[in-house]
């Protein structure tokens, strides 16, 4: 193949990069004549919100590259269309990695979310107004200079002054109300304006988890996420809607979440590739193919079965077929074609890195996993949940009610060859 090809290919296939709802990569995985992820939670989020007689919070996750934001971006956009005036903002800029994470941090994300970037002169009244009131907040109590644009840029772009301001609304109740206070102007305006507010903070899941620490220095990361939602979540139930998205790990203490912050925690699954049974599903394998299709037109691969091989080795893990097919653009070369021999070695590659990570523990508990297809119950099991879903090694589905697996990368060094089909299965699958 050419290389200018080649590059169009790894350019269309960024594993970190979501795609927008109009964007042309984009696959529905939720149509209503698919229904491959369960119930979509953004139809649940939305009406959440819309029949909500007061301002609501939520609670959403799933692993990375699962889709959460471009999930956000649809849901962003139905309520745009009823009338909603609705912010999302990436809260993971802000964020930093080398500290837990803390309430206020969530707290000021909320507020920055808010405030216009660029000249406030360009936006609607009330937001202008709305950003003054808060450029004032922080000249006078947290002692920034400057104009509305200065302010942000300071907040957004100058980590140690983010977490300067954080520590004093950490130090002074006082603080923490006006920014209450604050939140509340806002969502007043945004009603005075025939618009109500809905706040979507994206992002801050991918930070502050503590992933490079070991375990004791990891599990305080942890629990700093549990304590912000669980011991003060009225701090970050402000008087507008919010949906934050927080870390996979939380659905281990989801009863929790839901007894003391008030929210179902609504975790986005991977793609049913497989059944319970472990037998092949046909819809999703073919869904997989179809929006891989996007990205590489068909006529790039040799047969019909290699894309939908591909597939099945997912586990429905679409960020893991777009490593496959990247790892299979640098084998190619000048053939003209993506073969089977390039899609093997690339998952044997893709399968390596996972296979380096899978510590003992992790094998023991998975072996049980993949064939019951439920986490085990027992504490010691529960503690490794935190690792097997941060570490992509274990994949939640939904349908009809949620169940687990291992990723099918780890299948056969669990045991369990024999459950990954074959290329004759997938054939006939295809047939």
């Amino acid at each position: 193949m050419k290389d200018d090809v080649l590059r169009g290919f790894i350019a269309a296939c960024k594993p970190e990069e979501p795609v927008s709802p109009h964007d042309h990569r984009h696959f529905d995985f939720d149509a209503a004549e698919l229904r491959l992820r369960g119930a979509p939670w953004r139809e649940r989020l939305t009406k959440v919100i819309r029949l909500a007689s007061e301002p609501s919070a939520q609670l959403v996750t799933g692993l990375r590259g699962s889709g959460k934001t471009t999930e956000l971006r649809q849901l962003q956009e139905t309520l745009v269309q009823a009338g909603y005036h609705v912010v999302m903002a990436d809260a993971g800029q802000w964020l930093g990695d080398d500290r837990p994470l803390e309430t206020e941090d969530l707290m000021l994300a909320l507020v920055l979310a808010l405030y216009p970037e660029g000249k406030p002169e360009g936006v609607k009244t009330w937001v202008r107004e709305w950003a003054n009131k808060a450029q004032n907040f922080f000249k006078s109590d947290v002692e920034l200079s400057g104009d509305a644009e200065s302010v942000r840029l300071q907040l957004t772009t100058d980590e140690t002054v983010f977490e300067r301001v954080a520590k004093q609304l950490r130090e002074r109740d006082g603080l923490r109300r006006q920014v209450h206070s604050l939140l509340a102007d806002a969502g007043e305006a945004s009603r005075e304006a025939g618009e109500e507010l809905v706040i979507l903070l994206d992002g801050a899941e991918k930070r502050a988890v503590g992933d490079l620490h070991e375990h004791a220095r990891r599990a305080e990361f942890h629990n700093h996420w549990f304590g912000s939602f669980i011991l003060r979540g009225r701090d970050l139930k402000p008087p507008v809607h919010v949906v934050y998205t927080v870390p996979p790990f939380m659905v281990r203490r989801g009863a929790e979440l839901a007894a003391n912050f008030g929210s179902e925690l609504h975790f986005l699954p991977m793609v049913r590739v497989y059944d319970r049974r472990s037998s092949l599903d046909r819809a999703g394998v073919e869904a997989m193919t179809r929006a891989l299709f996007k990205r590489i037109p068909a006529e790039h691969f040799a047969d019909a079965v290699t894309p939908r091989w591909l597939a099945a080795q997912s586990g429905g893990y679409f960020r893991d077929l777009l490593r496959f097919v990247t790892e299979m653009v640098y084998q190619v070369g000048h053939e003209p074609q993506f073969t089977r021999a390039h899609a093997e070695a690339a998952v044997s590659r893709i399968r390596q890195t996972y296979l380096e990570a899978l510590v003992r523990e992790d094998k023991q508990v998975l072996a049980r996993v993949h064939p019951s297809k439920a986490f085990p119950d027992e504490e010691s099991a529960q503690l490794r949940m935190d690792s097997l879903l941060q570490g992509f090694k274990m994949f939640r589905y939904h349908n009809g009610e949620a169940w687990y697996d291992a990723h099918p990368l780890c299948w056969a060094e669990l045991g369990f060859a024999d459950d990954l089909p074959s290329w004759e299965q997938l054939a006939e699958i295809h047939g």
